[in-house]
């Protein structure tokens, strides 16, 4: 199978612009990881907790360095006064090479009296990775965003237990490529180990203004021949190309119904013939009986 296996590294898609060859995807070959850059998490903060140590509450926040080594990251809440909390973002002393670095970030977090982020769309709270234990990159920006697309904040201060919602992080541990397919336009997806799946290639296919000519070569194959046009090379569903339809098998192009009645007019008609040898056989032998009587 031929096409394109170039990634543009701008865009992420598969670059078709360039020459096709055989494309090759080996089972069993692993993803690089790509470390944490940023995280979010959504949740609410109860309102009625009283400004003290009991209400203390904390998040894990698991993500990536480059080596593709997970940590949990710990965001630990405490009421400081109304409508005011204080945030602490640590890591286990353990993952670090210096443990006493293990607090990455602090600050404090104010809401409106209707329980909103204030202010409305804010900057994004960052932090630096400080050299780690198991030898990954160090230095690292990690971006924690408490705020939506459209400037509210992800946390509240309701009248609710205060809980976590949802999360995201945009890094991932190295995963081994255990699946290859093909999906409808003639992309080729890899799916990892992690469950991640990624489209690595796109099959090309070509267009020839005089099919007639081609020699066929067994197992419904074919060649060009010296008469046969050059063959436009493109996308699937361009130029006049016919489409690719992911995870079809083609249906049989043979009616079953059609098929039988042939079969019983064939076989009506073999036995009849056989009637006829038989007929035939009998009255020579009746004649050759006659004769020698």
């Amino acid at each position: 199978m031929q096409g394109w296996t170039t990634i543009d590294p701008t865009t992420g898609q598969v670059d078709t612009n360039g020459p096709i060859g055989n494309i090759v995807v080996p089972v069993g070959s692993l993803k690089a990881p790509t470390p944490t850059s940023s995280f979010t998490v959504d949740m609410n903060l109860n309102s009625a907790a009283t400004a003290d140590a009991t209400s203390d509450f904390s998040v894990p926040m698991t993500i990536y360095d480059s080596l593709g080594t997970s940590h949990v990251l710990t965001l630990s809440f405490e009421k400081t006064g109304s409508n005011a909390w204080s945030y602490t973002v640590s890591i286990p002393g353990s993952d670090l090479t210096d443990p006493t670095a293990s607090t990455l970030a602090t600050g404090a977090l104010q809401f409106d009296t209707n329980g909103n982020l204030t202010p409305s769309g804010g900057p994004p709270i960052t932090f630096t990775m400080p050299a780690l234990a198991d030898g990954a990159a160090s230095g690292a920006t990690i971006t924690w965003n408490p705020y939506n697309s459209d400037g509210s904040g992800r946390i509240t201060q309701f009248g609710q237990p205060s809980a976590s919602s949802a999360s995201s992080q945009n890094g991932a541990a190295a995963a081994e490529l255990v699946n290859v397919g093909l999906a409808n336009g003639g992309s080729i997806v890899a799916q990892y180990s992690d469950g991640t799946q990624v489209t690595v290639g796109q099959v090309a296919l070509a267009s020839i203004r005089n099919p007639s000519t081609l020699v066929a070569t067994g197992g419904n194959n074919f060649q060009l021949s010296e008469l046969t046009a050059t063959p436009s090379i493109g996308t699937p569903g361009t130029g006049g190309r016919g489409t690719i339809q992911g995870g079809s098998v083609e249906a049989s192009t043979v009616d079953i119904a059609t098929e039988f009645t042939n079969l019983i007019v064939y076989q009506r008609a073999y036995e009849a013939n056989g009637k006829v040898v038989t007929t035939a056989d009998q009255l020579s032998q009746d004649t050759i009986n006659l004769i020698t009587a």
